[in-house]
Protein backbone atom coordinates (compact mmCIF):
# COMPACT_ATOMS: atom_id res chain seq x y z
CA UNK A 1 0.00 0.00 0.00
CA UNK A 2 1.32 3.61 -1.01
CA UNK A 3 0.98 5.86 1.60
CA UNK A 4 0.30 9.81 2.07
CA UNK A 5 -0.54 12.50 4.98
CA UNK A 6 -2.06 15.47 5.10
CA UNK A 7 1.42 17.19 5.25
CA UNK A 8 2.43 15.22 2.12
CA UNK A 9 -0.61 16.49 -0.40
CA UNK A 10 -0.42 19.88 0.99
CA UNK A 11 3.34 19.74 0.33
CA UNK A 12 2.27 19.15 -3.49
CA UNK A 13 -0.60 21.82 -3.49
CA UNK A 14 1.87 24.24 -2.29
CA UNK A 15 4.80 23.49 -4.35
CA UNK A 16 5.46 20.57 -6.94
CA UNK A 17 8.97 21.79 -6.62
CA UNK A 18 9.23 20.89 -2.87
CA UNK A 19 7.25 17.82 -3.28
CA UNK A 20 9.96 16.41 -5.19
CA UNK A 21 12.65 17.43 -3.44
CA UNK A 22 11.01 15.99 0.26
CA UNK A 23 9.39 12.96 -1.33
CA UNK A 24 10.75 11.97 -4.47
CA UNK A 25 14.51 12.71 -4.39
CA UNK A 26 14.37 12.56 -0.33
CA UNK A 27 17.05 15.47 0.01
CA UNK A 28 18.30 15.83 3.60
CA UNK A 29 18.86 19.95 4.18
CA UNK A 30 21.31 21.73 6.77
CA UNK A 31 17.85 23.35 7.81
CA UNK A 32 16.30 20.94 10.16
CA UNK A 33 13.36 22.71 11.12
CA UNK A 34 11.99 26.07 11.38
CA UNK A 35 11.35 27.72 14.91
CA UNK A 36 7.70 27.49 14.42
CA UNK A 37 7.44 24.08 13.82
CA UNK A 38 9.97 23.58 16.86
CA UNK A 39 8.00 25.34 18.96
CA UNK A 40 4.96 23.76 18.12
CA UNK A 41 6.31 20.47 18.37
CA UNK A 42 7.35 20.98 22.13
CA UNK A 43 3.92 22.13 23.30
CA UNK A 44 2.40 19.39 21.25
CA UNK A 45 4.91 17.06 23.67
CA UNK A 46 3.89 19.01 26.87
CA UNK A 47 0.18 18.60 26.34
CA UNK A 48 0.55 14.56 25.47
CA UNK A 49 2.26 14.53 28.64
CA UNK A 50 -0.50 16.13 30.47
CA UNK A 51 -3.13 13.32 29.57
CA UNK A 52 -0.45 10.26 29.74
CA UNK A 53 -0.01 11.01 33.32
CA UNK A 54 -3.49 11.09 33.71
CA UNK A 55 -4.45 7.90 32.66
CA UNK A 56 -1.92 6.71 35.76
CA UNK A 57 -4.10 9.32 37.88
CA UNK A 58 -0.69 11.77 37.98
CA UNK A 59 -1.86 15.64 37.44
CA UNK A 60 0.64 17.66 36.97
CA UNK A 61 1.02 21.10 38.01
CA UNK A 62 1.17 23.94 35.65
CA UNK A 63 4.42 25.03 36.55
CA UNK A 64 5.55 21.52 36.08
CA UNK A 65 4.45 21.28 32.62
CA UNK A 66 6.10 24.11 31.75
CA UNK A 67 9.26 23.17 33.65
CA UNK A 68 9.10 19.75 31.32
CA UNK A 69 9.07 22.19 28.33
CA UNK A 70 11.59 24.01 28.90
CA UNK A 71 13.70 21.17 29.58
CA UNK A 72 12.66 19.58 26.37
CA UNK A 73 13.84 23.12 24.75
CA UNK A 74 17.45 23.06 26.06
CA UNK A 75 17.97 19.53 24.47
CA UNK A 76 16.71 19.73 21.45
CA UNK A 77 17.29 23.47 20.25
CA UNK A 78 20.31 23.88 17.73
CA UNK A 79 21.16 26.65 15.85
CA UNK A 80 20.71 25.69 12.44
CA UNK A 81 16.79 25.77 13.25
CA UNK A 82 15.46 28.62 10.72
CA UNK A 83 13.99 31.59 12.72
CA UNK A 84 12.77 33.91 9.53
CA UNK A 85 11.56 36.48 11.50
CA UNK A 86 14.24 37.80 12.87
CA UNK A 87 12.62 40.96 15.05
CA UNK A 88 11.82 38.21 18.04
CA UNK A 89 14.50 36.24 19.21
CA UNK A 90 14.63 32.68 20.02
CA UNK A 91 13.28 33.37 24.24
CA UNK A 92 10.40 35.17 22.15
CA UNK A 93 9.40 31.90 20.86
CA UNK A 94 10.05 29.97 23.98
CA UNK A 95 8.16 32.18 26.30
CA UNK A 96 5.23 32.07 23.93
CA UNK A 97 5.51 28.18 23.97
CA UNK A 98 5.38 28.37 27.56
CA UNK A 99 2.10 30.89 27.55
CA UNK A 100 0.01 28.50 25.08
CA UNK A 101 0.27 25.07 28.03
CA UNK A 102 -0.25 27.79 31.20
CA UNK A 103 -3.26 29.56 29.33
CA UNK A 104 -4.51 26.06 28.46
CA UNK A 105 -3.43 24.59 31.90
CA UNK A 106 -5.99 27.14 33.54
CA UNK A 107 -8.48 26.64 31.12
CA UNK A 108 -9.15 23.03 30.94
CA UNK A 109 -8.50 22.16 34.77
CA UNK A 110 -9.16 19.29 36.12
CA UNK A 111 -9.18 18.03 32.44
CA UNK A 112 -12.26 16.03 32.24
CA UNK A 113 -14.52 17.68 29.81
CA UNK A 114 -13.57 14.09 27.71
CA UNK A 115 -12.02 10.83 28.33
CA UNK A 116 -9.02 10.18 26.67
CA UNK A 117 -8.99 6.93 24.30
CA UNK A 118 -6.14 7.85 22.15
CA UNK A 119 -2.69 10.38 22.61
CA UNK A 120 -0.66 10.83 19.24
CA UNK A 121 -2.99 7.97 17.34
CA UNK A 122 -1.00 6.27 14.62
CA UNK A 123 -2.43 4.01 11.72
CA UNK A 124 -3.20 4.11 8.40
CA UNK A 125 -6.63 4.59 6.64
CA UNK A 126 -6.94 2.24 3.83
CA UNK A 127 -8.61 4.30 0.67
CA UNK A 128 -8.95 1.27 -1.24
CA UNK A 129 -6.69 1.39 -4.73
CA UNK A 130 -4.08 0.41 -2.72
CA UNK A 131 -3.76 3.99 -1.06
CA UNK A 132 -3.19 4.10 2.62
CA UNK A 133 -3.77 7.87 4.24
CA UNK A 134 -2.05 7.99 7.34
CA UNK A 135 -3.62 9.08 10.20
CA UNK A 136 -1.75 10.67 13.18
CA UNK A 137 -4.30 12.29 15.81
CA UNK A 138 -3.39 14.76 19.35
CA UNK A 139 -5.55 13.82 21.19
CA UNK A 140 -9.20 11.25 20.75
CA UNK A 141 -11.51 11.45 23.03
CA UNK A 142 -15.35 10.31 23.74
CA UNK A 143 -18.32 10.86 25.91
CA UNK A 144 -21.28 8.65 27.20
CA UNK A 145 -23.25 9.48 24.10
CA UNK A 146 -21.16 8.49 21.99
CA UNK A 147 -19.26 11.37 20.58
CA UNK A 148 -15.93 11.10 19.51
CA UNK A 149 -13.53 13.93 19.60
CA UNK A 150 -10.69 14.36 17.08
CA UNK A 151 -8.46 16.82 18.78
CA UNK A 152 -5.84 19.25 17.67
CA UNK A 153 -3.02 21.76 19.05
CA UNK A 154 -2.42 24.53 16.70
CA UNK A 155 0.44 27.49 17.74
CA UNK A 156 0.29 29.62 14.64
CA UNK A 157 -0.65 33.11 15.32
CA UNK A 158 -3.72 33.18 12.98
CA UNK A 159 -7.42 32.70 14.11
CA UNK A 160 -9.10 30.31 11.42
CA UNK A 161 -12.06 31.35 10.54
CA UNK A 162 -14.98 29.11 10.96
CA UNK A 163 -15.33 28.81 7.61
CA UNK A 164 -11.81 27.56 6.99
CA UNK A 165 -12.64 24.77 9.31
CA UNK A 166 -15.46 24.05 8.10
CA UNK A 167 -13.76 23.37 4.90
CA UNK A 168 -10.27 21.41 6.31
CA UNK A 169 -9.61 18.38 4.93
CA UNK A 170 -7.32 16.93 7.27
CA UNK A 171 -9.51 15.98 10.93
CA UNK A 172 -12.57 15.32 8.62
CA UNK A 173 -10.18 12.42 6.95
CA UNK A 174 -9.45 11.76 10.37
CA UNK A 175 -12.83 10.99 11.12
CA UNK A 176 -13.13 8.14 8.63
CA UNK A 177 -10.89 6.39 10.42
CA UNK A 178 -12.55 6.78 13.64
CA UNK A 179 -15.92 5.87 12.39
CA UNK A 180 -14.29 2.96 10.94
CA UNK A 181 -12.44 1.41 14.03
CA UNK A 182 -15.20 2.57 16.95
CA UNK A 183 -18.56 1.20 16.16
CA UNK A 184 -20.26 2.93 18.71
CA UNK A 185 -19.32 6.41 17.28
CA UNK A 186 -22.78 8.63 16.86
CA UNK A 187 -21.00 11.40 15.66
CA UNK A 188 -17.04 13.21 15.22
CA UNK A 189 -16.43 15.87 16.41
CA UNK A 190 -13.45 18.27 15.30
CA UNK A 191 -11.95 20.17 17.46
CA UNK A 192 -9.07 22.75 17.44
CA UNK A 193 -7.56 24.50 20.32
CA UNK A 194 -5.83 27.52 19.19
CA UNK A 195 -3.55 28.27 22.09
CA UNK A 196 -2.02 31.91 20.95
CA UNK A 197 -5.83 32.82 21.53
CA UNK A 198 -6.93 30.52 23.90
CA UNK A 199 -9.61 29.80 21.82
CA UNK A 200 -11.97 26.19 20.72
CA UNK A 201 -13.59 25.92 17.44
CA UNK A 202 -15.90 23.05 16.31
CA UNK A 203 -16.93 21.91 12.85
CA UNK A 204 -18.57 18.58 12.01
CA UNK A 205 -19.27 16.56 8.56
CA UNK A 206 -22.02 14.79 7.05
CA UNK A 207 -21.38 10.83 5.64
CA UNK A 208 -21.50 12.66 2.32
CA UNK A 209 -19.05 15.25 3.04
CA UNK A 210 -16.72 12.51 4.20
CA UNK A 211 -17.22 10.30 0.73
CA UNK A 212 -16.68 13.65 -1.36
CA UNK A 213 -13.58 14.27 0.54
CA UNK A 214 -12.35 11.03 0.36
CA UNK A 215 -13.36 11.01 -3.39
CA UNK A 216 -11.48 14.00 -3.94
CA UNK A 217 -8.15 12.80 -1.63
CA UNK A 218 -7.80 9.98 -4.08
CA UNK A 219 -8.29 12.15 -6.92
CA UNK A 220 -5.16 13.98 -5.41
CA UNK A 221 -3.27 10.91 -5.08
CA UNK A 222 -3.57 9.75 -8.57
CA UNK A 223 -3.06 13.18 -9.67
CA UNK A 224 0.35 13.11 -8.02
CA UNK A 225 1.56 9.65 -9.43
CA UNK A 226 0.88 10.60 -12.57
CA UNK A 227 2.82 13.82 -12.50
CA UNK A 228 6.16 14.17 -14.26
CA UNK A 229 6.67 18.30 -14.13
CA UNK A 230 7.46 19.53 -11.15
CA UNK A 231 7.48 23.28 -11.49
CA UNK A 232 8.74 25.83 -8.36
CA UNK A 233 5.57 27.75 -6.85
CA UNK A 234 6.88 31.08 -5.28
CA UNK A 235 4.45 32.15 -2.28
CA UNK A 236 4.33 33.90 0.86
CA UNK A 237 5.79 31.15 1.86
CA UNK A 238 9.07 30.46 0.35
CA UNK A 239 10.83 32.47 3.56
CA UNK A 240 9.72 29.16 5.74
CA UNK A 241 10.76 26.48 3.67
CA UNK A 242 14.27 24.77 4.39
CA UNK A 243 14.51 23.70 1.09
CA UNK A 244 15.22 27.16 -0.43
CA UNK A 245 18.63 27.13 -1.09
CA UNK A 246 18.64 24.63 -3.47
CA UNK A 247 15.70 25.94 -5.42
CA UNK A 248 15.58 27.49 -9.12
CA UNK A 249 13.56 30.89 -7.79
CA UNK A 250 16.28 31.58 -5.09
CA UNK A 251 19.57 30.68 -7.08
CA UNK A 252 20.31 34.70 -7.52
CA UNK A 253 19.89 35.24 -3.65
CA UNK A 254 22.49 32.28 -2.66
CA UNK A 255 25.33 33.43 -5.60
CA UNK A 256 24.49 36.48 -4.43
CA UNK A 257 25.33 36.55 -0.51
CA UNK A 258 27.96 34.01 -1.34
CA UNK A 259 30.07 36.86 -2.52
CA UNK A 260 30.53 40.68 -1.46
CA UNK A 261 26.15 41.11 -1.82
CA UNK A 262 26.20 44.74 -3.64
CA UNK A 263 29.53 43.58 -6.35
CA UNK A 264 26.99 41.09 -8.17
CA UNK A 265 25.72 42.31 -11.44
CA UNK A 266 22.06 41.29 -10.99
CA UNK A 267 22.36 43.27 -7.57
CA UNK A 268 23.23 46.54 -9.24
CA UNK A 269 20.89 45.64 -12.51
CA UNK A 270 17.92 45.33 -10.32
CA UNK A 271 19.04 47.94 -8.10
CA UNK A 272 19.34 50.66 -11.41
CA UNK A 273 16.26 49.07 -12.49
CA UNK A 274 13.89 50.10 -9.70
CA UNK A 275 15.75 53.13 -9.47
CA UNK A 276 14.60 54.32 -12.69
CA UNK A 277 11.42 52.48 -12.93
CA UNK A 278 10.12 55.33 -10.67
CA UNK A 279 11.15 57.50 -13.08
CA UNK A 280 8.94 56.68 -16.07
CA UNK A 281 9.12 58.55 -19.12
CA UNK A 282 12.40 60.36 -18.91
CA UNK A 283 13.86 57.12 -18.84
CA UNK A 284 12.56 54.84 -20.81
CA UNK A 285 15.67 54.67 -23.20
CA UNK A 286 17.64 53.54 -19.96
CA UNK A 287 14.75 51.36 -18.62
CA UNK A 288 14.83 49.40 -22.42
CA UNK A 289 18.51 48.76 -21.99
CA UNK A 290 18.83 47.33 -18.56
CA UNK A 291 15.73 45.72 -19.27
CA UNK A 292 17.67 44.06 -22.14
CA UNK A 293 20.60 43.37 -19.32
CA UNK A 294 18.47 41.34 -17.30
CA UNK A 295 16.69 39.49 -19.16
CA UNK A 296 20.29 38.28 -20.86
CA UNK A 297 21.22 37.77 -16.82
CA UNK A 298 18.67 35.82 -16.33
CA UNK A 299 19.25 33.91 -19.19
CA UNK A 300 22.23 33.02 -18.63
CA UNK A 301 22.38 32.44 -15.25
CA UNK A 302 18.69 30.16 -16.05
CA UNK A 303 16.91 31.91 -13.37
CA UNK A 304 13.64 33.63 -12.95
CA UNK A 305 13.89 35.61 -9.96
CA UNK A 306 17.26 38.64 -10.03
CA UNK A 307 17.59 39.61 -6.49
CA UNK A 308 18.51 43.23 -5.10
CA UNK A 309 19.35 44.91 -2.37
CA UNK A 310 15.59 45.60 -1.63
CA UNK A 311 13.89 44.57 -4.27
CA UNK A 312 13.88 41.04 -6.46
CA UNK A 313 12.99 40.81 -10.42
CA UNK A 314 10.81 38.61 -11.35
CA UNK A 315 11.97 37.76 -15.63
CA UNK A 316 9.14 35.69 -16.88
CA UNK A 317 8.96 34.16 -20.79
CA UNK A 318 6.31 33.96 -22.37
CA UNK A 319 4.68 33.56 -25.87
CA UNK A 320 4.13 36.83 -27.60
CA UNK A 321 0.84 36.83 -30.24
CA UNK A 322 2.36 38.90 -33.32
CA UNK A 323 -0.85 40.52 -35.63
CA UNK A 324 0.08 41.75 -39.43
CA UNK A 325 0.51 45.70 -39.49
CA UNK A 326 -3.07 45.30 -41.60
CA UNK A 327 -5.35 44.24 -39.64
CA UNK A 328 -8.08 44.42 -41.50
CA UNK A 329 -7.78 41.45 -43.01
CA UNK A 330 -7.96 39.61 -39.20
CA UNK A 331 -10.75 41.71 -38.51
CA UNK A 332 -12.46 40.68 -41.68
CA UNK A 333 -11.84 36.55 -40.62
CA UNK A 334 -12.92 36.92 -37.27
CA UNK A 335 -16.26 38.39 -38.91
CA UNK A 336 -16.51 35.45 -41.75
CA UNK A 337 -15.79 33.32 -38.66
CA UNK A 338 -18.99 34.55 -36.77
CA UNK A 339 -16.02 35.54 -33.70
CA UNK A 340 -15.97 38.90 -33.84
CA UNK A 341 -19.13 40.41 -31.70
CA UNK A 342 -16.80 37.99 -28.84
CA UNK A 343 -13.63 40.21 -29.63
CA UNK A 344 -15.31 43.47 -30.17
CA UNK A 345 -13.38 45.78 -30.29
CA UNK A 346 -10.57 44.02 -30.48
CA UNK A 347 -9.73 42.71 -27.13
CA UNK A 348 -6.22 41.51 -27.69
CA UNK A 349 -5.57 40.12 -24.51
CA UNK A 350 -8.75 38.14 -24.46
CA UNK A 351 -7.79 36.93 -28.27
CA UNK A 352 -4.36 35.94 -27.14
CA UNK A 353 -4.93 33.59 -24.80
CA UNK A 354 -7.36 32.25 -27.63
CA UNK A 355 -5.15 31.80 -30.58
CA UNK A 356 -2.39 30.52 -27.88
CA UNK A 357 -4.55 28.01 -26.38
CA UNK A 358 -6.12 27.02 -29.82
CA UNK A 359 -9.55 27.94 -29.48
CA UNK A 360 -10.16 29.84 -32.55
CA UNK A 361 -10.68 28.83 -36.08
CA UNK A 362 -6.64 27.59 -37.28
CA UNK A 363 -7.20 30.39 -40.68
CA UNK A 364 -7.21 33.05 -37.93
CA UNK A 365 -4.18 31.71 -35.87
CA UNK A 366 -2.14 31.68 -39.20
CA UNK A 367 -2.40 35.04 -39.84
CA UNK A 368 -0.93 35.68 -36.55
CA UNK A 369 2.79 34.16 -35.49
CA UNK A 370 4.35 33.56 -32.11
CA UNK A 371 7.69 34.91 -30.70
CA UNK A 372 9.08 34.73 -27.30
CA UNK A 373 9.12 37.80 -25.23
CA UNK A 374 9.72 38.33 -21.47
CA UNK A 375 7.75 40.48 -18.18
CA UNK A 376 9.42 42.16 -15.66
CA UNK A 377 7.93 42.93 -12.55
CA UNK A 378 9.76 44.49 -8.93
CA UNK A 379 8.65 43.22 -5.44
CA UNK A 380 9.68 43.31 -2.26
CA UNK A 381 12.87 41.35 -1.87
CA UNK A 382 11.80 38.63 0.66
CA UNK A 383 13.17 36.43 2.58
Amino acid sequence: MTNYSHSKLGTFQQCKYKYKLQYIDKIKVDIPDTVETFLGGLVHEALDKLYKDLQFQKVNTKEELIEFFEKLWEEKWTDNILIVKKQYSVNNYKDMGKKFIGDYYDHYKPFDQTKTIGLETQDFLDLGDGYGYHIRIDRLGCDKEGNYYVCDYKTNNRLKAQGELDEDKQLAMYSLWVKKHHPDCNDVKLVWYFLAFDKEMVSERSDEQLEELKNETIALIKEIEACEDFPVEVTGLCGWCTFQSLCPAWKHKYEAEAKVFSDDDGVKLVDEFAKFKDVKKEAEDKMGILREDLIGFAKQKGIEFVFGTDKKCSVKEFDKVVYPENKEELIELLKEKGVYEEFCMLCYPRLNSKILKKEVDKEIIELTSKEKSFRLSLSKRGY
